[in-house]
């Protein structure tokens, strides 16, 4: 079972409840939350070092959890896990913590906070002080951390609020801890059927850098569900051999060989045209690893729509143009690039 600590502000129960009967019926789910741990840990300081022991965790992040001591504990319970951003799921209720100006002003509450108990603290003896120098220092590590950590929330896609559930599942599924719900595309098992990446949702018009990057983001999840794709077909048959030749982070080139006899050869790349600045995911029949802009054979460009950003299929040889997902974009290169090559 799949280990998932749900931290929250006591002031956020109905959001913290209404996630838990979500989930509570889910067998492949172990849901950990303090009204229930904490009985079975007896302190609150070892039920929150257990959180170490989870494979994720919620986080319902508002104003009063910002502000509690005991909350911003367990996000440094759960920073210390160096890959913690991808282990966390941000439930964003505030969302003023996507201003870089309300964002300082936790750093300032906390430390203010430090200040006012270390002012407290220097007027006690030391013999009478027991283990308040540990709030002490809990305080200054909450100060020192609580820009960084906010500053990865903040860059991560979060759902709305009322859509987090669906989404943890979502990403639970993609990962496989929710077990196989497999469906059929061309004939092959879909990979990418349950996959989604979160939508992006912008206040204004996203920065060539935002767009940049999500372009290197999705191609990054082209690439490996197009080769996970590969490698299912060339098991379902056996007379096909897939090479997949990563070139570098911007390149790769698939080889299909049937029976022997290379059948198609074609490359996946990030690269821009036009006189762009602005990164495309491109597909070419040159597979010459650093090929010139004129040998696009398809080409998957970021456009803003609707407040998110999507991939638009602006040069097809088939008629897509359309905004894609993810998904469509695999089911397309399968379809047009690959798979009526394959069936000759």
């Amino acid at each position: 079972m799949t280990k998932i600590f749900l931290s929250y502000c006591w002031n956020d129960s109905d959001e913290a409840n209404r996630i838990y009967e979500y989930f509570i019926n889910n067998q492949s789910i172990e849901l950990h939350r303090d009204t229930i741990d904490i009985r079975k840990w007896g302190s609150i300081k070892e039920y929150m070092q257990s959180i170490n022991d989870m494979d994720y965790t919620i986080l319902l992040i508002s104003d009063s959890y910002l502000r509690s001591a005991n909350c911003m504990y367990e996000v440094l319970e759960v920073m210390r896990d160096r890959n913690y951003r991808d282990k966390i799921f941000p439930a964003v209720i505030y969302s003023g913590i996507y201003d870089p100006i309300i964002r300082i002003d936790y750093v300032k509450y906390w430390e203010d906070e430090f200040i006012k108990l270390k002012e407290k603290l220097d007027g006690l003896s030391v013999q009478n002080l027991g283990r308040l120098p540990e709030d002490l220092k809990r305080r200054q590590d909450i100060s020192s951390n609580v820009a960084d950590f906010l500053d990865v929330v903040s860059d991560m896609n979060n759902p709305n609020i009322e859509d987090v559930c669906v989404v943890i599942e979502e990403k639970l599924s993609q990962k496989g801890f929710l077990g196989n719900k497999n469906s059929q595309i061309n004939g092959t098992n879909d990979l990418f059927a349950t996959l989604g990446i979160p939508k992006t949702k912008y206040s204004s018009e996203p920065t060539d850098l935002e767009i940049n990057q999500f372009v290197k983001d999705s191609f990054n999840q082209v690439v490996k569900l197009l080769s996970q794709l590969c490698q299912q077909y060339q098991t379902q048959n056996t007379w096909m051999q897939v090479e997949i030749e990563q070139i570098d982070t911007r390149t790769v080139i698939y080889h299909f060989y049937k029976r022997g006899q290379l059948v198609r050869k074609f490359r996946v790349f990030l690269g821009s045209m036009w006189g762009s600045t602005r990164e495309m995911i491109g597909v070419s029949d040159n597979v010459m690893p650093h090929g010139n802009g004129d040998s696009w054979n398809g080409m998957y460009d970021p456009q803003f729509v609707d407040g998110e950003l999507k991939l638009f299929a602006t040069l097809s040889l088939f008629g897509n143009h359309k905004a894609m997902t993810i998904e469509e974009v695999v089911a397309d290169i399968w379809e047009h690039y690959i798979q009526m090559y394959l069936e000759r």
